[in-house]
């Protein structure tokens, strides 16, 4: 909770800054007309990706797009004496609709929504034997397991700020520096055990309920996002 509060309080000195700093911001060009089409290529903590955007006036901007990003991560770690090698599967990205409001030429802020794909995964397996006095069971028996998180909202909303820049003769070309946060609401979490670990994946051992309590204060994904866009027509 207090990190979310801390996020939420960066945005809005965020905010504040950039009308601060809209005051000695150039106006629009009477000559150069930014209205239309723009198709581009984007970076981001939610992956890579490409949108489609356009801008109405001098006020409104619709954009949509998709993005995408999966990383594995190899670890290994002891719990009760008993080594584990385990794999980190991260898998985020997904569909998004948003609006951007301009307050200045270059200055704006966005709202909307993502079809959310956030789906970190972690399975792992004993590696060492399980020794109990003069008993020695083997890690093939003491199991294996799969930690699943899935948000609570697959539609998450959004809200951010940002930075637009327009270059050459005829302002074609667009660049984008965006920053928010999705709402993801508290995590789910399904867990698959084998062997000895089995109970851990029972529900009437209530597990399950603990590393959701564990996780809840993880409801806001943050989001930094750098585009290139080129106008079409």
């Amino acid at each position: 909770m207090k990190k979310a509060r801390l996020f939420i309080s960066l945005v809005l000195v965020l905010i504040v800054t950039n009308f601060v700093l809209a005051q000695e911001v150039q106006q629009y060009s009477t000559t150069v007309n930014n209205k239309g089409l723009y198709i581009g290529g984007q970076a981001s903590t939610g992956g890579w990706g490409a949108d489609v955007r356009y801008v109405f006036n001098k006020t409104i901007t619709l954009k949509g797009g998709i993005e995408t990003l999966n990383l594995d991560y190899e670890f290994n770690f002891n719990e009760s004496d008993i080594e584990y090698d385990a794999t980190l599967d991260y898998t985020t990205g997904g569909f998004f609709l948003m609006a951007d409001f301009n307050y200045t030429k270059n200055l704006y802020i966005s709202v909307g929504a993502s079809l959310n794909s956030l789906n970190p995964r972690i399975q792992g397996k004993a590696v060492s034997d399980l020794k109990y006095g003069d008993i020695i069971i083997p890690a093939s028996e003491v199991g294996d397991f799969i930690f699943d998180l899935t948000p609570s909202m697959e539609i998450s909303p959004y809200a951010g700020v940002g930075f637009r820049g327009f270059f050459g003769t005829k302002e074609r070309v667009c660049i984008f520096i965006e920053t928010g946060f999705y709402y993801l609401g508290a995590p789910n979490v399904e867990i698959e055990a084998t062997g000895l670990l089995t109970p851990t994946a029972d529900p009437a051992h209530g597990q399950k309920e603990v590393f959701e309590n564990q996780f809840s204060q993880y409801k806001f994904y943050p989001v930094i996002k750098l585009n290139l866009a080129v106008k079409l027509f």
